[in-house]
């Protein structure tokens, strides 16, 4: 979806009321402002940076987790190749 705003004399600008509805922002929340050269990235600054922090690691848990099945089972499909070409 494409958004658009003006931007006031005093630098201030107004993030369109759907996209404060589907992130939950309200009136005096944080944001963060990305630089990256050509392009401006604006991130929600989270209530509770602790909480956010921990979904974080539960996520990256989560994902070393998943790697570590897939490895795993990479190594046992690749066992038994060996296994069944040593057998012929």
């Amino acid at each position: 979806m494409l958004y658009g705003s003006r931007i006031t004399r005093q630098g201030q600008t107004t993030i369109p009321k759907d996209l404060r509805e589907k992130y939950g922002l309200q009136e005096g929340d944080e944001v963060t402002y990305i630089d990256l050269g050509d392009q401006i990235i604006l991130l929600p600054r989270p209530r509770d940076p602790i909480e956010a922090l921990k979904r974080i690691l539960v996520d990256m848990e989560k994902t070393v987790a998943e790697i570590k099945v897939e490895a795993l089972e990479a190594a046992l499909r690749d066992a038994s190749k060996d296994r069944g070409e040593g057998g012929c």
